[in-house]
């Protein structure tokens, strides 16, 4: 299987001010590798403004992506940790609204969208290595983490 999450799309970062920034450096990795254009990028974001934060998909976890309409040139999934969560919502009492990791999500298909998905919900279906990505000091734990896990899923 090859794995979509690579050392070039790993990206630890202090704080964003809102999750339009959060987004768009989550995204930079993506862009900086030619994985995806701009046009993506704000179509993610439009995405979030037009049907709210959906993305969020656990607490601490959001999966940012958006249809590729040629916008999206290899699939990818880039992560970035932000050492400050970005809320996600207006109601700062809701927890969950808050995000430490984004996974932006770039697939060319529907069909590469799917093993991207299998990929990323094999990481994101343990608490345990949530947990240990958001603790994460550095971009080579991230990627050592997220390697640990994808090769135990193999050996299955």
């Amino acid at each position: 299987m090859t794995k979509l999450i690579t050392s070039e799309l790993l990206r630890i970062v202090d704080q964003a001010p809102n999750w339009e920034t959060a987004i768009r450096i989550a995204a930079e990795s993506l862009l900086a590798n030619h994985y995806i254009n701009d046009a993506y990028v704000e179509s993610m974001i439009q995405n979030v403004r037009d049907l709210g934060p959906y993305i969020v998909l656990a607490p601490n976890v959001a999966v940012p992506h958006a249809r590729p309409d040629g916008n999206v040139n290899r699939m990818g999934i880039s992560l970035t940790k932000f050492k400050q969560p970005v809320n996600f919502r207006n109601e700062q009492e809701d927890e969950d609204n808050w995000v430490s990791l984004i996974f932006c999500l770039a697939a060319v298909d529907a069909s590469s969208h799917l093993v991207a998905l299998q990929q990323l919900g094999s990481i994101l279906d343990s608490d345990e290595v949530i947990d240990q990505l958001i603790a994460a000091d550095n971009e080579d734990q991230l990627l050592a983490i997220i390697n640990t896990k994808l090769e135990e899923d193999l050996d299955d």
